[in-house]
Formats: C-alpha cells, structure tokens, sequence
C-alpha cells in the first residue's frame, strides 16, 4: 500500500485516536529551566539543614558545592534532551533530576560519621560520593540511549535480541555459583567483581518490557478472542494460555534459584498488566494473580526464605525475631513512627539504626527525618511520572509506542508500590530498591535508561506530525482528519451546487443553452482560446404539447460572436427562443449531409463561447434571420 492511501485511511477506533495536534505541544523550555533551578534551590536548603545539624550550625563549603554540581549535571542532561529530543515532556527531566539529586544528598547524609567520613569531607568521598559517580556514569549512558534510539519504533527490529538477553540477564545470578551471585539473607541477585557488583534483574527489566510489548501487539487479536464465559467472567481460549504459562514458569524458577520475590513478581506482573492493557479483559488479571499466588503456595514449604519472610510480615514484633531477623523491619517502622507528621527534621533522626537504610529502606529513613508529608510528597512525584507515562501512551500513534509507555509507567509504579507495602509491612519484604533514590550504581544507571526512553516516547508523542514509511508509519492525528473532511465537503457542495443551476437553468427552455458562472474548480477547465465547453442535462418533460424525447448531445461548436436571433438570458429569468419549434419527434445533433452539421426543419443549435451563445454557419444563419425578420450580422464560425 502506497503510503499516501494509508495516510488517508482512517484510524481503526477510538483508542487509536491521538490526542496531539498537527503543530506538536509546545517545547515550554522556560519551564523546564525554571523547575530545575527550584530542583537546585530545594536540594540547597536541604543539605544547608543537614549540615547546620550534623556540625553544630556550622556548615561548610559543600552546602555549596554539592547543589552546585548537581545542577551544573542536570542543565547538561537538559542540554542533551533540547538536543535530542526537543519536544519532550517538560516535567520529566526537572522531577526525575530532582529524584536523583535527594537520593545523593540523603546517601551522603547517611554516610556521615561512618566510616570516618565528616562533614566537610569531598563530596567524591564514602558511599556518596561513589553514588555521585553512579550518577554521572548514568548521564552518559542516557545520552548515549538517546542518540542511537532516534525513534522507539527502532526497536522493534531488535525486539526478540532484547527478550533472549533480558531472559539471559534475569537468570544469569541463579546459575552462578553463590560465592559470585550471593547477597543479603540468601538471595542470589547480583554479580560481584572487585570493587563493585552489578544487578543484572535492574537491566532485563526494560530489556523484557520491549519484548512484551511487541509480542502483545503482533498476538493481540489472537489474545483478544473470547472463550467459555464461567462465573459472569470472558476466559481466554485454553491455547491461547500458553505465554502466560511460560511467563509463570520463569518467574517461578527465579523465585526458586535466585530465592528473589521481588523480581519474579515485578516481571510476572508487567506482563500481566500489559496483557490486560492489550486485550482489556479482567480475565488475564484473574488468572496471573491466581497462577503466581498458587506458585508461591505451592513451593512455599520447600523453601527456608520464603517461609521466613513470611513469619516476619506476619509477626515482625516476635521476641523470637524482634532482634534478628526482623530486626531491619521493626526498626524501620518505629523510624517512620517517631517521624511523626512533620519528621524530626533533616539531619536530626537516627536512621542509621535501621539496616540498609541508604537502599532497602531509605524510604523509611526519609519518613523520620522528613514525616509523613515529606514522604507523601516524593509518593507524589512518582505518581507524577508514571501519569506522564501514560499520557504519552495515549499521545502515541501506534499500538508499539502506546504499549511501550504504558509497560515502563506501570513497571515503575508497581516497583514504587512493592517498596513501600515491604517498608510498612503490608506485604512480605522484597529487597527492592527506590528509583533514583537508593544506593547502587546499576540502579541508577538503570533507572536513567528507563528515563531515557520515556523522554525519547514522550517527544514521538509531541513532536509535529509527519507522515511516515515502515516502522516510521504512524496514525495522523485529529487535524488531518478534519482538514480532510472539510475539503471533501467543499467539493461536493460545489458538485451540488453546479447541478442545481445547470437544471434550473434549462428547467423552462429546453432548446437554449446557457452560459453558467464558473467556479474556481471550472476555470482550470478553459481551453487555450480561452473558452469551456458545455452540454445540456437530459430533458425530464415534454416540449411544447410533445411527448418525452430523448436528446443526444448537441455538436460543440467554438465561435466568438453572438447570433442576434438567440440571445442569452440570465439564469432564472428564461427568454422564449426565436425560430420555429419542432412539431414532433426530432433527433437532434444529427449531421447534415449539406453543411457537415445538424439540422431539424430549418433550426440550427446554437454555438457558443465563454461566456455567450454565439450564432449558426453562414448559410443557415441568413436563413433563420430572414424568417424572424433579423437583419443582424451574420456568424462565421465553423463546426469543430
């Protein structure tokens, strides 16, 4: 299909509709520069009250320092994006920025008086400074993402490449001996080398959405097919159950070599979610919630870890594990609880007695110093993101892109939720990290590449729209659609309106042709003299006491002068014709074997030009004059 007709063609429903305009949305780079310097001024006041309670109201060079550096990185990352993706959504960059710059503040605050790290020690020393490295090596990877994925649509061609090594990632630490993959209490989540280790469950995650969401799109209408109806519920057809089952699988056997719940549930639950998203049917929610709840049930005797976290969550407060394994639970709930509403103010709390409280619970570290309403407030700019998430997915234009963004705004939010319920004891503790905001380098880097592609979604969404070839073929959005519309209305209105003046024209004299005002569309029609030819409609009454004939098409003639015995009128004011009128059956535009023309009794058509009806041949035309008593110039035109 030629891609002019599938511009034209109309979109498949309404979800497929866009909502932005042929123009794009607005850059509102103003905006983006002034939340990133609220960004700066914010992380300034928090690490100046940060200082003046560690050091006795005496800070130091770093209340500087550090906002400094952190703006000076975010206006290069802004730099970046206004290079590579212009028409970004302005709230991403400012809010995920602002996120990364508290997680190195709070990690410094953290690492203060441990290990021997002061106050006015480098802002490249201890755990934070390692942190601050973490996060310019993710700047660069985020511009690197964002230069060779010009377009998301790119990454269709590596779909299936991604879901192997994403599959690969995830499962690698479980086949690893756990002198190499071993972590806290058991779990087998990471790679260590010297110096360093690397989660490599932080990288498949975007890795297997890109590979969902094109599998979801190509079997969609397959997923979409509706089975038994059980229960007041449309269950899919039993074959068709099979990528849910190998996804149940997966997630089981992380579950069981990597003894990671939080993982298998994150990557159980996307694929879920999308599906749902894909197919909108209930069902696929109901049987991955069943499926991974009767996993865990099934195996949960057989497995030490999992029976233990399950003891904690539900009775952390036992004396048997108040002071061991609970330890880390208990301690961060009595934090949030001393916090209170308003915390016990930046620097002022004893986070430190929580374990891991710089990644697993910084949330809860957070909460003491900052209350509840400082946490609510970073829930807030979480929840924010993941609704630009799914604003671009709807701004999207094709089922690829609007799957994609969805899939990365549920994932984070998800991940987002999965940490807190842990933290509070709503569900069994998971080990996950907070976005941005927990130690660890390869969360970050992370963490910035799922942001790289979000901003690289987002200005797909927003950009002007142009139409496209392969995988660059997109929807056009609702403008194109009604400049269309509108232009075919024109069009028949004025096919309309011509019709109606030809007949009303002709309504009262059938034998005269007229001479109509042309429309735009007509004056294309002229020829190299400068006239148009016409033709009369077909007669729909009898002429003059004559039953109905039918008249074939006059010859064209193309003269320039007007035969004083046929005389144009205006339309609507009709003239009775001069000259004798047929008394029975006639046929006109017969030639005439003398003059090469037609001829009926001694009546001749009339020829005519632009905008006059001009006269008959020489010989008729004297004729027809002498008999109406015409002495008018004669015509010499001639036959065409």
């Amino acid at each position: 299909m030629s891609q002019a007709k599938a511009v034209a063609s109309k979109p498949k429903g309404d979800d497929d509709t866009p909502m932005t305009p042929t123009s794009g949305m607005p850059k509102r780079i103003g905006r983006q520069l002034y939340l990133i310097g609220l960004s700066v001024i914010a992380l300034f006041a928090l690490e100046l009250a940060i200082e003046m309670a560690l050091n006795d109201n005496e800070p130091t060079s770093n209340v500087f320092i550090l906002p400094a550096t952190i703006g000076v990185l975010l206006l290069l990352a802004f730099g970046i994006v206004q290079w590579l993706a212009p028409h970004a959504d302005p709230i991403f960059l400012p809010v995920i920025g602002f996120m990364s710059g508290l997680g190195l503040v709070y990690v410094r605050r953290l690492n203060v008086h441990d290990n021997g790290i002061t106050v006015d020690a480098s802002i490249f020393s201890g755990t934070g400074g390692r942190q601050l490295m973490s996060f310019i090596a993710a700047l660069v990877v985020f511009a690197v993402v964002l230069w060779f994925v010009k377009s998301h649509r790119d990454l269709i061609k590596y779909a299936y490449t991604l879901g192997f090594l994403g599959v690969f990632l995830a499962a690698l630490p479980g086949l690893l001996p756990a002198s190499i993959s071993g972590g806290a209490y058991g779990s087998k989540r990471w790679i260590n080398f010297p110096g360093f280790a690397v989660q490599p469950a932080e990288f498949a995650k975007f890795m297997l959405l890109i590979f969902f969401a094109y599998y979801l799109v190509r079997k969609r209408d397959v997923l979409s097919v509706a089975g038994a109806k059980f229960l007041g519920v449309q269950w899919p057809r039993a074959k068709d159950l099979l990528p849910v089952v190998v996804l149940w699988m997966g997630s089981m056997s992380m579950l069981v070599l990597e003894r990671d719940l939080g993982s298998s549930l994150l990557f159980f639950g996307m694929f879920v979610s999308m599906l749902y998203m894909v197919t909108r049917r209930v069902s696929w929610i109901l049987i991955g919630l069943t499926s991974f709840v009767a996993g865990c049930v099934a195996i949960y005797p057989f497995f030490d870890h999992l029976q233990l976290r399950v003891r904690i969550w539900l009775d952390p407060f036992n004396a048997d594990y108040v002071y061991g394994d609970s330890h880390q639970l208990v301690q961060g709930l009595i934090a949030m609880g001393s916090g209170g509403l308003l915390g016990n103010g930046p620097g002022a709390g004893h986070p430190l007695e929580v374990a891991f409280a710089d990644s697993d619970f910084i949330l809860a570290s957070l909460g003491e110093e900052l209350g509840m309403v400082g946490l609510i407030a970073v829930l807030v700019l979480y929840a924010l993101i993941v609704v630009r998430a799914f604003k671009t997915g709807l701004m999207l234009r094709d089922q690829f892109g609007k799957i994609l963004a969805a899939g990365l705004g549920f994932g984070l939010g998800f991940q987002v939720f999965v940490i807190c319920a842990g933290v509070t004891g709503l569900i069994p503790l998971t080990g996950f990290t907070a976005p941005w905001l927990s130690l660890g380098g390869s969360s970050m880097v992370a963490n910035w590449v799922l942001a790289a592609l979000l901003i690289r979604l987002s200005h797909e969404s927003r950009k002007p729209w142009q139409p496209g070839y392969g995988l660059n073929k997109v929807e056009a959005p609702p403008e194109y659609w009604e400049k269309q519309r509108e232009k075919e209305a024109r069009e028949r209105a004025a096919v309309e309106a011509l019709e109606q003046r030809k007949v009303a024209a002709v309504a009262d004299n059938p034998t005269e042709l007229v001479s109509l005002p042309r429309t735009q569309d007509e004056e294309a029609d002229l020829t190299s003299s400068g006239t148009r030819e016409e033709s009369l409609v077909d007669l729909e009454e009898p002429v003059s006491g004559s039953p109905v004939q039918e008249y074939s098409s006059p010859p064209r003639h193309s003269t320039t002068d007007v035969s004083p015995g046929h005389q144009p009128y205006a339309e609507g004011t009709p003239q009775d014709p001069a000259g004798p009128t047929p008394s029975g059956p006639q046929s006109y535009g017969q030639p005439s074997p003398a003059s090469g023309g037609p001829s009926h009794s001694g009546h001749q058509w009339p020829r005519f030009s632009d905008d006059t009806f001009a006269g008959h041949d020489e010989s008729d035309s004297s004729q027809h004059r002498k008999s109406e008593g015409d002495t008018g110039p004669g015509d010499n035109g001639s036959h065409r």
